[in-house]
């Protein structure tokens, strides 16, 4: 059967050049989102969470995947980069990939938590860019995410749950010998673990002297540094450990150099001994910064501008550097108290009873004895 279709509209119908032309602008429209051309590279920014509702405390996973072409060079965020209101409890960069037609991928994981309910958002998370020879900035952003924090309490709970509890009384237990004869065994182990290390073992003399290291301090701190930059804490993002090993060089170096134990003290310890060596103030108080700054990271999770690690290890070997060649002074030490005259009953230069002496202090006792033997009583 054949449709009959009016002519009026007919004749309103697009032809088929112009639907065809509007496609295309749909499709071009389309493409151009989310990404930004310059010249003749491209770059595409994907942010992405593993879960947009999530309660105190959870991780959540959030990734930022940038895809490029080759001829753009990219500069990462730093890893201090806003996250609206969350903690970044970890922070990776994957190794670059290729991907189709001649682009390249990187990802970008913050691992992420609150301890505080609401809604959040993290904002766009910008990204550098330029295009070689031309050096200027271009940026891209990436879109911002919605994440809810729902509290563990159930939702609607009544507030007699919200309280605490008096404790309940104890429950007896039947008494059992279980325990006796399990701490019996135990200590029949210890016992006899400790009779083959004292009989046996250090009898045939098996314990051997720690090795001693016999080069000069500074000589052991600059071949330690220089494996230190080799390894790949920084690329990786282990700040952590990074910094661990670069302070336990550090300390070695000043236990060694200036003859006190630096490794099993804390850094208020290290600059109180430092004083007492008398180390120059200036050159020790660039010691102690050092160190403080590094204890932020290790203890207080700080996260350090991108520069700073490399800045670190600059200082440490600078301040290696600087001291290898200074002498070793010996330790402040407190001056004597002097002894203390005896006072008697009869004023002072008069001689004790024998009576006097039986209740005296050992001290004054040995002090009188060795006077009457100077005076040849």
């Amino acid at each position: 059967m054949r449709r009959i279709v009016p002519q009026d509209y007919r004749s309103k119908r697009p032809s088929a050049w112009r639907r065809c032309l509007r496609t295309g602008i749909v499709c071009l429209i389309g493409l151009s989102i989310g990404s930004v051309a310059w010249g003749g590279g491209q770059i595409e920014v994907t942010a992405a969470v593993d879960k947009q509702t999530a309660y105190i405390g959870d991780l959540i996973n959030y990734s930022v995947i940038i895809t490029y072409d080759s001829t753009l060079k990219l500069i990462p965020p730093a890893v201090g980069a806003n996250l609206g209101g969350f903690d970044v409890k970890d922070y990776h960069v994957s190794d670059e990939k290729k991907v189709d037609l001649g682009r390249r991928q990187q990802s970008l994981i913050f691992n992420i938590r609150t301890f505080t309910t609401g809604d959040y958002v993290i904002p766009p998370m910008p990204i550098q860019y330029m295009q070689p020879p031309d050096s200027t900035l271009k940026v891209i952003a990436a879109d911002p995410i919605k994440i809810t924090i729902k509290s563990v309490l159930a939702e609607g709970a009544a507030a007699d749950t919200l309280t605490l509890r008096p404790l309940k009384p104890q429950v007896s237990m039947a008494k059992s010998r279980t325990g006796l004869i399990m701490a019996i065994i135990g200590l029949v182990v210890l016992g006899a673990a400790a009779a083959w290390y004292f009989f046996i073992y250090r009898r045939r003399g098996r314990v051997e002297d720690a090795f001693v290291d016999p080069r000069p301090a500074w000589e052991i701190a600059f071949a330690e540094l220089a494996m230190l930059r080799e390894k790949d804490y920084l690329v990786k993002g282990e700040l952590k450990a990074y910094y661990i090993e670069l302070t336990d060089i550090f300390r070695k170096y000043l236990g060694k150099k200036f003859d006190f134990s630096a490794v099993d003290m804390t850094t208020e310890e290290i600059e109180a001994a430092l004083g007492e060596r008398r180390l120059e103030e200036i050159v020790a108080a660039k010691m102690v910064g050092f160190l403080q700054q590094a204890d932020l990271v290790k203890f207080a999770k700080e996260i350090p501008p991108p520069e700073r690690p490399a800045q670190d290890w600059e200082t440490a070997y600078a301040l290696v550097n600087e001291t290898k060649d200074i002498v070793l002074l010996p330790p402040v030490l407190a001056e004597p108290t002097p002894a203390l005259e005896p006072v008697l009953a009869g004023g002072e230069g008069s001689e004790p009873s024998a009576d006097g002496l039986k209740y005296a202090p050992p001290e004054l006792r040995e002090y009188f004895a060795a006077k009457h033997r100077e005076e040849g009583r």
